[in-house]
């Protein structure tokens, strides 16, 4: 797993990001941070069984915890014992059961993904998470600098270890669904996440271009539907 300070600038809070499959902080590069310190988590090809968070979140008063896709499964994963350390848990754009056909990725797609895995493979995908040219255009301005074999492993490796968690057990308190993702249907989401506060926003899996900064992000509620 990768750790990388986007924005580290002696603030009292603090951002931990968990990020999505396939990705790296390229293509959150724009969002800048006026009160908080940034730190992105990324690449689960090798998720560590003990993770020192307390290293990271010692100095800051405030800690805020945000998954977006496969990064939400990662979070909770990360961080299940360790709730207590953090001020706001946001997951957007994915469950606790990340390859399902009912509450995730259906099964069928993330197999062929990973089978035909390559440039044209890729290219598809950030289609689907884009959907509309414009925000594809500005993903693909700015996507991830890593490479198809690196990308593939990680997608390997989380095959074998991503397993269904019940949201009961959700360490994620806002949660976050865009009304037409096609990556993690917008309905598996909501599916999985009967009975928890839901905030649905107009947009795709890759919601990123509706804001500026990460403080505006915490905002979220502005687009709401």
């Amino acid at each position: 797993m990768e750790v990388s300070w986007q924005h580290k600038n002696n603030k009292t809070k603090l951002i931990l990001f968990c990020n999505g499959w396939g990705m790296d902080s390229t293509p959150f590069e724009h969002l800048v941070s006026n009160e908080y310190d940034v730190c992105l988590l990324y690449n689960y090809s090798v998720l560590p069984e003990t993770f020192d968070i307390e290293a990271i979140t010692a100095n800051y008063t405030e800690v805020i915890l945000i998954g977006w896709s496969m990064g939400v499964w990662a979070g909770q994963k990360l961080f299940q014992n360790k709730s207590h350390l953090f001020s706001r848990t946001i997951a957007i754009n994915g469950t606790l059961c990340p390859i399902s056909d009912d509450f995730g990725i259906p099964v069928m797609v993330y197999d062929r993904t990973l089978a035909d895995y390559g440039e044209a493979a890729r290219l598809k995908f950030y289609r689907r998470m884009c959907r509309e040219k414009t925000n594809l255009k500005i993903f693909l301005s700015r996507q991830p600098q890593r490479t198809l074999d690196d990308q593939q492993q990680e997608l390997l490796a989380l095959k074998k270890m991503a397993n269904c968690l019940p949201a009961s057990e959700s360490i994620y308190k806002e949660i976050l669904i865009a009304d037409s993702d096609w990556v993690i249907p917008s309905q598996n989401q909501i599916n999985f996440w009967q009975g928890m506060a839901v905030t649905q926003l107009s947009g795709f899996h890759y919601l990123f271009s509706l804001w500026q900064s990460w403080d505006h992000l915490l905002c979220y509620s502005d687009y709401a539907l």
